[in-house]
């Protein structure tokens, strides 16, 4: 389930959003970790956030997937793993069960972690396990103002690049930097609504996602990351709408027909 590609940045965010898929560059003379990185949960209380753990998986893929000698594991591949299992989203937290998803997913290390608060200030914790042994190798938090999310972000992935003993030369650090810059989202309503759509379009209801996107692009509309889910969005939304209209004919035209 793991693919290796030399593309640019904005080829693998095309593959993250349309697909669900991240994958950083790896490099032949370097030892390359596998890494899962699930949904993060919810447990500040507040349900009107819970899909934005999910915005914010996506985002440390994003950043991840910049990382030389780091593999991604396929969002979908983690999805259909916790659908065979019949887990809930609240049992990523546990490290038992996150262990075992990584194991059934070829994955060396797994990121879990939760918003744990929300307003007036924004809490985020991370631990990252290791696979083979169970062991928690980094523990993360990050709080802050919630409208400074960029600031909350950035320094989350930051930590979990750290914490997966990944040794960055200064061009590496500099050019993640600019990406992580390409694509901030500075304020944690708008981060919310990104999240909202991600959650939408794999859920597949499209007309949801594109409205959820328009809020989005209104604030951040020069965003590699959140212009190619939007297109990725509208592509879907015609595609189905034009579904629909097809079905629709071909049962205007079987009743004129008597079939």
């Amino acid at each position: 389930m793991l693919r290796r590609t030399t593309a640019l940045s904005t080829a693998l965010l095309a593959v993250l959003v349309a697909t669900g898929t991240a994958v950083a560059q790896a490099p032949d003379t370097a030892q390359t970790h596998t890494v899962a990185v699930l949904d993060f949960d919810n447990n500040s209380g507040k349900p009107d956030y819970d899909s934005l753990g999910k915005g914010i998986a996506a985002m440390m893929v994003t950043d991840l997937s910049n990382v030389q000698g780091i593999q991604l594991v396929e969002r979908q591949h983690l999805h259909d793993l916790v659908d065979e299992l019949n887990l809930q989203q609240t049992q990523y937290v546990d490290s038992a069960t996150a262990g075992k998803i990584g194991r059934l997913a070829g994955a060396d290390y797994v990121v879990v972690g939760s918003l744990t608060a929300i307003d007036p200030r924004m809490r985020i914790d991370t631990r990252v396990l290791r696979v083979q042994t169970g062991e928690i190798v980094k523990t993360a938090q990050v709080q802050g103002d919630q409208d400074r999310f960029f600031e909350l972000e950035r320094k989350l992935s930051n930590e979990l690049i750290d914490g997966l003993q990944i040794s960055l030369s200064p061009e590496d650090r500099q050019r993640l930097a600019a990406e992580q810059e390409a694509n901030r989202i500075d304020r944690l309503q708008t981060a919310l609504a990104f999240s909202q759509a991600l959650d939408f379009f794999e859920r597949k209801q499209y007309v949801q996602a594109l409205g959820r996107m328009h809020v989005v692009m209104e604030t951040n509309p020069g965003s590699p990351m959140t212009q190619l889910l939007y297109q990725q969005i509208e592509q879907k939304a015609k595609d189905s709408a034009a579904q629909r209209v097809r079905r629709g004919l071909g049962g205007l035209l079987r009743r004129a027909t008597g079939d």
